[in-house]
């Protein structure tokens, strides 16, 4: 039999209610960074897509844009958080920008040599086409690797207010009640029967 620390071994005893062992006082939710307690709902018809969105939270939310920002004494960006979050534009709306970071085209093809000095090259100039603060010239915030020009609509939109509000209790440690389980017989007492 395995030891590993997990859902069903000895160290989670309370059967993925509030647990000692996972609490994190410091995050918020109290839980540690990406935890999930057992349900209380066993007929969630729903589930495949709540993991879902804590998928695409983990892996594709641009979370750390609030760390680059405070790292050069910023408190917000010039781009909405919407756009900052799902890597939609230059966090500091800079036009033209590149200063090194990911390309974008294919750039091994076999037989030709010298190709990325010729087309998708990326400029390590570090100098924006047009600047309208001494902000936009912060080389430490990395440049936009996006289609800046590309219009979301609102079904977009929508997807990333259900995504925030899932992010807001990401490490949820009651998932949805109190910690010590009265609202969780409450809810369970509804759906017995």
């Amino acid at each position: 039999m395995s030891t590993s620390i997990g859902y069903s071994s000895a160290i989670n005893g309370s059967n993925g209610a509030f647990n000692i062992f996972a609490s994190e006082p410091k995050n918020a939710g109290g839980a540690i960074r990406g935890w999930i307690p057992q349900t209380t709902i066993l007929t969630d018809k729903r589930y495949q897509e709540y993991e879902q969105i804590r998928f695409t939270l983990k892996n594709a939310w641009n979370t750390n844009y609030r760390r680059q920002l405070r790292r050069n004494n910023l408190k917000t960006s010039i781009t909405t958080p919407f756009r900052a979050v799902n890597n939609a534009g230059d966090l500091l709306s800079r036009e033209n920008y590149s200063c090194g970071g990911s390309c974008q085209t294919f750039q091994s093809r076999p037989g030709l040599k010298g190709l990325r000095g010729r087309f998708g090259s990326i400029s390590d100039s570090c100098i924006p086409s047009a600047a309208y603060n001494s902000l936009q010239l912060l080389s430490n915030v990395p440049a936009a690797a996006c289609n800046v020009k590309y219009v979301y609509d609102s079904s977009d939109y929508i997807t990333y207010l259900k995504q925030r509000a899932v992010n807001k209790n990401y490490n949820d440690l009651s998932y949805g009640g109190d910690n010590y389980n009265a609202s969780q017989s409450a809810q369970r007492a509804i759906r017995r029967y």
